[in-house]
């Protein structure tokens, strides 16, 4: 949506800081914060949770010239940005292929470590992020507390890197 109508998701985000609704963002790609540096700049501030893997994280911080290479120090940067909604704090998450999730919130980071699995086991890295995202967010809506959120992140992340594309099996 950046590319198209950096319009529409600021009168969604305009709605979520009236409503004091949660607006979420997913870095998306490594480029975007280069090409549409204007349109990411305008949407940051609606952003309640921010999610990005490492090396959207640190093109982001190359290009807002953050002067830092640290991802945790890319995370607290990137969560004190200036934000339109005082009710919420930001949480910015980072994921990095086989080593921990980053977490800034609360003006601390916690690092959570990821489900190891052989590489013969993986299948398809291309939706691994998605369901990260997929699996905070149905724990996340249903209000369950942040550590379980990012859990559940890792463990649909870790199950997608096993088969082809997004496809999901029924589990226990």
């Amino acid at each position: 949506m950046l590319n198209c109508s950096c319009d529409t998701i600021t009168t969604i985000g305009d709605y979520a800081v009236e409503a004091n609704k949660c607006f979420m963002m997913n870095l998306s790609a490594p480029y975007l914060s280069s090409l549409f540096k204007d349109a990411m700049q305008t949407v940051l501030p609606y952003c309640d949770i921010v999610v990005g893997n490492s090396d959207e994280a640190l093109a982001l911080a190359d290009n807002f010239k953050f002067n830092a290479t640290e991802l945790q120090d890319v995370g607290k940067m990137l969560a004190d940005l200036p934000k339109h909604n005082k009710q919420r704090k930001r949480i910015v998450m980072i994921t990095q292929q086989e080593l921990p999730v980053i977490v800034y919130s609360e003006g601390r980071i916690v690092e959570y470590p990821v489900i190891p699995i052989s590489p013969e086991d993986i299948v398809d890295t291309n939706s691994a992020g998605d369901a990260f995202v997929g699996g905070f967010l149905a724990s996340y809506a249903v209000g369950k507390p942040l550590k379980d959120c990012v859990q559940n992140g890792i463990e649909a992340a870790h199950m997608i890197l096993k088969v082809s594309g997004c496809t999901l099996t029924l589990r226990d």
